[in-house]
């Protein structure tokens, strides 16, 4: 299985003796021994938790196996979701290489769930209001946004898993209008002028033919991932 680490941020390496860093990097932990009657020897099971920070070495960047073997733990609740669901994400990315176009069929079935989500009203974050209970209008809207940034995250962790293979590949037309849509409701919801001007929608490539040869000219996967990375930092 392949393993994502936390980038963001890091947590200390345990300091009991089931912690082994192996040549300086890798931080392994220790979950099982197990006997062999045969042989008569034990056999040490150890799993990869985390990579050394070369800042300081005494943390590290976790992975997945170390929020499963210690929950409690100093990351934010909302960080370590994140991160979790983009790692789930990444792993769906090996179907997405063998068919690039079921990206876009999520986003796609999204978008129209989204739409249902919110007939009957325009908005797609939670009306400010006096009332002690929400209204089913605003419950309503805040729902759909959670969906929009649900939304948001596939698409940016298929993009950014799409960069790393093909960083030079220009994205579809009809990849970037579905992309677009998503990105377009998440810019009009933000009121601060002055993050607005970098939230940019992609621009849509061109056919132009060489030598007799069609082609698309446009911006490419890493070019589009670096616009994402505006949407990315937004508050939730």
């Amino acid at each position: 299985m392949d393993q994502y680490y936390l980038k963001e941020l890091t947590v200390p390496i345990p300091e009991d003796r089931l912690a082994v860093i192996r040549k300086g990097k890798s931080v392994e932990y220790e979950t099982d021994r197990i006997y062999s009657p045969e042989t008569k020897n034990t056999r040490v099971v150890r799993r990869v938790i985390g990579k050394v920070d070369p800042v300081n070495p005494g943390r590290m960047f976790p992975n997945e196996t170390y929020f499963q073997l210690f929950p409690e733990n100093e990351v934010p609740e909302e960080v370590r979701d994140e991160f979790l669901r983009g790692c789930g994400i990444k792993r769906q990315m090996q179907t997405i290489r063998r068919n690039p176009e079921e990206i876009i069929e999520g986003v796609v079935n999204g978008l129209s769930e989204l739409r249902v989500s919110n007939a009957g009203d325009g908005s797609l974050v939670p009306h400010s209001c006096n009332c002690e209970k929400p209204s089913p209008c605003s419950t309503r809207a805040a729902f759909g946004y959670v969906m929009l940034r649900r939304l948001f995250d596939d698409i940016y962790y298929s993009v950014e898993e799409l960069a790393g293979k093909y960083p030079n590949e220009v994205m579809a037309p009809y990849k970037v209008k579905q992309i677009n849509e998503v990105l377009e409701k998440i810019r009009g919801n933000v009121q601060d002028e002055g993050i607005r001007p970098y939230l940019q929608l992609i621009e849509e490539p061109e056919e132009a033919g060489e030598d007799g040869k069609s082609a698309w000219k446009g911006l490419t996967y890493s070019d589009i991932l670096m616009m994402l990375k505006w949407y990315k930092v937004l508050p939730r």
